[in-house]
């Protein structure tokens, strides 16, 4: 059985970074949620205002795709089947692992409450029933590697285009790593030259990150109810003709002196 590793890499998920954790947009949203700002997640449909003071500030402040991303991994048919598990790689080399028998909150704003218990108590709900867990200063390629993967795609529009089921019929090896951009625009954070992999594309246009989330997905789904290939017949082997004896020779003689 081949086990799949999903992982949501350079996602912009951050609590509110210094810069701006005075801002009067950041301020009231704190005070209306009754928690101090430095300990709320950024997000660009509340803090958008104040983003001219951040850098890459057009692609920050998106915990909404950390949400579809988990969403969908956690109900697709492989995570029920044991096939597959899903971890957040964030800009700031956090990781999130998720288990998969996790049932998260389908409601936005409580989805962004359990990530924000999740920054300040490292582990929810407990230690002892630990559903997430968050660790810190784990570069992409330091977590690609813990796996010891046979096979790593990345899903970027500079790749191959191929069809996805296709593709995925075609690796080979028990663990295989699948690394998605977990950003709406620009390209990698990471030095993905650090990591041995192969880059598969949906096409030059970039696609939402849900959209192929779930085409992925979809595509090892079919691929994992694919019978197996029938494997050839194998040739008879000739019958081995066993050697005839051999006729034994006297010895000579010898004479008496």
């Amino acid at each position: 059985m081949t086990e799949y590793i999903f992982i949501l890499a350079d996602s912009e998920l951050e609590l509110v970074p210094p810069e701006i954790v005075n801002e009067r947009c950041v301020l009231n949203n704190a005070r209306a949620r009754g928690k101090p700002p430095e300990k709320i997640l950024l997000d660009a449909s509340h803090h958008h205002p104040a983003f001219g003071k951040l850098p890459d500030f057009e692609r920050r402040g998106r915990p909404d795709i950390v949400h579809f991303f988990l969403m969908l991994c956690l109900d697709s048919d492989l995570s029920a089947e044991g096939k597959l598990k899903a971890f957040v790689h964030t800009r700031n080399n956090d990781v999130i692992a998720v288990k998969p028998e996790t049932r998260l909150p389908p409601h936005y704003p409580r989805f962004v409450g359990l990530i924000e218990s999740l920054y300040e108590q490292r582990v929810v709900p407990s230690r002892e029933n630990a559903l997430l867990e968050l660790r810190n200063s784990v570069p992409l390629e330091m977590l690609v590697d813990a796996f010891k993967p046979d096979s790593v795609v990345v899903m970027n529009t500079q790749g191959e285009q191929a069809p996805l089921e296709q593709k995925f019929a075609g690796i080979q090896g028990g663990r295989v790593v699948v690394i998605i951009g977990g950003f709406s625009k620009g390209e990698f954070k990471s030095d993905l030259s650090k990591i041995k992999h192969e880059v598969v594309s949906l096409g030059p246009r970039q696609q939402k990150v849900w959209t192929v989330t779930s085409k992925v997905l979809c595509a090892i789904g079919n691929v994992s109810k694919m019978p197996a290939p029938p494997q050839p017949a194998a040739e008879p082997e000739a019958p081995v003709k066993a050697p005839r004896p051999s006729k034994s020779r006297r010895a000579p003689k010898k004479k008496a002196e």
